[in-house]
């Protein structure tokens, strides 16, 4: 997700600063048109934002590539803080502009991480998107106080007052819904108090309190699924599948890998290829000794890209001979550097390919 439409507010040709203050009856017209309907999806809002930018082409065409095609409907934002009311129309064009592109970016992102496949995905673009919005929001208050504009803008105040401290509150909102909504993604998060001493450099007595939007708990569980099945347990086979059969075929003919009665080859089979394995579901009852088991493991893993002990012991389907469900500390006892089968394991592994 970008947020260069934010930015130009204060490097590009939206600074306010550089605004001419005498075409509000142009502003005007393109306020009418932006709020001639109430937008319920994501296709919407981002038409709202190009009758704004009706002027600045180049800006649209950007605000669109970032957003591509999508008709999600829209989801408020964790977070939101009250802000001063704009007093005239410019002020009214800003707060409009600001309002609907920090929207427009927190449903982008959301839109956009339903493509993302793995969650070092995740992890890695929220990561960059959440940075980029307190680089700009450090940014904001950095030239709210070179400007001197300490105080909560009201009535008397300029232009350039009430957008520098819109913008800047408004990242801080956006900032925090974002790492609400992903924090499960995220290798760290932060608190207001923290980033206002640590981020924005600011005592404590100059936090805007941040107002949670219950009516935004509905989406945190679908994200949360979401989460779940990126990372659902799999050993993650790589290998010829009919390599994989004959081997625990013959590791069962000949090693007494399995109490076969109970727990068949095909039901190994079966579990080592899973895209899900639900802890506990399915059985796997060894007749050899844990000694032989964890060579075969060793043997096996190559082929596969998560066939540790770790991820044994979260199967929970690994029984001992004994009956014990196999732990990954089983494993570390177990280690051995002639176990009894030894020849026989690794001369089987030749079948596979």
């Amino acid at each position: 997700m970008e947020i260069k439409l934010l930015d130009s507010i204060l490097h590009g040709q939206l600074k306010p600063w550089k605004v001419d203050t005498s075409k509000s009856k142009r502003l005007a017209e393109l306020i009418k048109a932006a709020k001639a309907a109430t937008p319920k999806t994501v296709a919407e809002l981002l038409s709202q934002l190009n009758s704004l930018l009706k002027d600045h082409p180049a800006l649209q065409t950007s605000v669109a590539l970032d957003t591509g095609s999508t008709s999600m409907p829209l989801h408020d934002l964790c977070y939101n803080t009250n802000l001063p009311g704009y007093k005239d129309t410019i002020t009214q064009f800003y707060y409009l502009l600001i309002t609907y592109e920090t929207l427009r970016s927190y449903n982008t992102l959301l839109a956009k991480s339903e493509d993302w496949k793995e969650p070092v995905d995740i992890m890695y673009q929220v990561g960059k998107t959440v940075n980029n919005i307190k680089v700009l929001a450090i940014q904001s208050a950095d030239e709210l106080k070179e400007r001197g504009l300490l105080t909560i803008p009201d009535q008397q105040s300029d232009l350039v007052h009430f957008t520098l401290y819109y913008l800047k509150h408004s990242l801080i909102a956006l900032y925090f819904s974002v790492q609400e909504t992903f924090k499960e993604s995220l290798s760290s998060v932060i608190s207001l108090e923290d980033f206002y001493l640590l981020e924005l450099e600011e005592p404590p007595d100059t936090i805007i309190p941040l107002v949670r939007n219950e009516a935004v708990e509905i989406l945190e569980a679908p994200l949360l699924q979401k989460q779940a099945k990126l990372q659902r347990l799999t050993f993650g086979f790589n290998g010829d599948k009919d390599s994989l059969k004959t081997v625990i075929n013959l590791l069962c003919l000949k090693t007494d890998l399995l109490k076969e009665n109970i727990s068949p080859a095909d039901l190994l089979h079966q579990l080592l290829l899973s895209k899900n394995i639900k802890p506990g579901e399915i059985a796997i009852h060894l007749n050899c000794d844990n000694k032989n088991f964890r060579h075969v493991i060793q043997n096996m893993s190559p082929y596969f890209s998560s066939l540790s002990f770790v991820n044994i012991e979260h199967s929970k389907s690994f029984h001992s001979r004994q009956g014990t469900l196999l732990k990954a500390n089983n494993f570390s006892k177990a280690k051995s550097f002639d176990p009894k089968a030894k020849a026989d394991i690794d001369n089987i592994f030749k079948q596979m390919k």
